[in-house]
This record gives structure tokens, C-alpha cells and sequence, in this order.
């Protein structure tokens, strides 16, 4: 049986990548090596949009043939992206979820919020009747594609639901502190007024008694 020309077998490599190095693409060394052989350095181009376990094929760069003639396998390099702390991505589209504080949404004219993209910061403007949740497209912030870029949408929400509930409570507590305080000084003005009231009177009664004695200590006639 003639075994000329049968390939050597593929070799296979796990590369690690940042997960902004996945959205715009990279490039990166590594080592590898067959049995028997050195290890060897070699460039991976990592293309524009590459996703989470895509594969690239370096063509000859696996073991060596068994038989003589045989071209070298290929090496077969399978890509693990890893996970950003604040940003999601489904195929094109990059996500995230931001949450505004209870308190932070006051009645006006809308205000600018700040949204980490895959491009860095920017800032996006929401309208003033934002509800408790609000869902925001930005276009042209996605994973790039041939077909050119995609979206990045926003989860926008007003609190969390214990944040809510603290909130909440404390405009109660705050209402009832205030009902109290309001309660104390009108009760306080009501016995100003009544002492003021009632000293003011014995001092009118005390005057006319000392108006109604003579010098002498005797009691003038009415």
C-alpha cells in the first residue's frame, strides 16, 4: 500500500483572549510545539469580530508527516474569550445594564448619562419621564461585521428593588419626623401663648390693686 502523501496529524491550541481583543481583533504569539520537536514560535491573526470558541487554522503547522512525502498536519487554534465586567455581547450586539439611584431622577428636562461602549465612555441623553425601566439603542457601538457594525443596547433602571423599598421608607419616616416636629412647636406656641395669656392677666389684676391703695396703706373708696 502506498502511504506517500498522507499528512501528519493536527495539533491543537487553546488561546486565551481579552474581550475587546475579540471585538476589534489582535495578534498574538505562541509557542507551540510537536513531539519531538522545539518548540516554535508563531503569530496568530486574530480577525475583527471573533467570537467566543471560533476556531483558526494554521495550514503546516501540526506534527510532521509519518511517511515520507506527507506534508505537515495543521495546527487548529480554538479562541476563549474572556468575559467583561460591565459589558455583554450576543453575536453583534453589545449589552449592558445600568442602574440609577431611587432618589438620583428629578422632574426635568431630561439629563445626560454616562455608558461604557467598546469605544470607551459616552454620554447619552434620557428623556425626564423615564420610567422605572427604559431600554436605549445606541447604533454603530456593536462588534464590527462585514456588514458593518453592530448595536449596543442599554438596560436602563431607576433603583434597585431594596434601594427602592429604603427609599420609600425613609420618605415615610421622614414625613412621620416631620408631622411630629410640626405636632411639638405648635404645641409649644400654644402654651406660650396661654402662660402669656394667663401672667398678663394677674399683672393687670396686681396694678389695679395697687392703684386702689393710698399712700397711707388705706383703701381709697370706689
Amino acid at each position: 500500500m502506498h502511504m506517500s502523501g498522507i499528512p501528519g496529524s493536527d495539533l491543537h491550541y487553546n488561546l486565551q483572549l481579552e474581550f475587546l481583543e475579540a471585538v476589534f481583533g489582535c495578534k498574538r504569539t505562541i509557542l507551540v510545539a510537536a513531539p519531538g520537536e522545539e518548540k516554535r514560535k508563531l503569530n496568530v491573526f486574530v480577525p475583527v469580530g471573533a467570537d467566543d470558541g471560533d476556531k483558526i487554522t494554521l495550514e503546516g503547522e501540526g506534527q510532521p508527516s509519518e511517511f515520507q512525502g506527507g506534508r505537515r498536519g495543521n495546527l487548529i487554534v480554538r479562541l476563549k474569550v474572556k468575559g467583561h465586567p460591565k459589558l455583554q455581547r450576543i453575536g453583534s450586539t453589545i449589552s449592558s445594564c445600568i442602574n440609577i439611584p431611587w432618589a438620583y431622577l428629578p422632574a426635568r428636562q431630561g439629563f445626560l448619562l454616562t455608558v461604557l461602549t467598546v469605544d470607551g465612555p459616552i454620554q447619552v441623553k434620557l428623556p425626564c419621564n423615564l420610567d422605572d425601566d427604559m431600554n436605549i439603542v445606541i447604533e454603530n457601538k456593536g462588534v464590527p461585521t462585514p456588514d458593518g457594525r453592530g448595536i449596543h443596547h442599554v438596560h436602563v433602571r431607576r433603583g434597585r428593588p431594596l434601594e427602592r423599598l429604603l427609599f420609600q421608607t425613609a420618605e415615610v419616616a421622614l414625613t412621620a419626623a416631620a408631622v411630629c416636629l410640626i405636632t411639638v412647636a405648635c404645641n409649644r406656641v400654644r402654651r406660650k401663648t396661654g402662660d402669656e395669656q394667663k401672667f398678663g392677666g394677674q399683672k393687670s389684676n396686681q396694678a389695679q390693686l395697687e392703684a386702689n391703695v393710698a399712700p397711707n396703706g388705706s383703701a381709697q373708696g370706689i
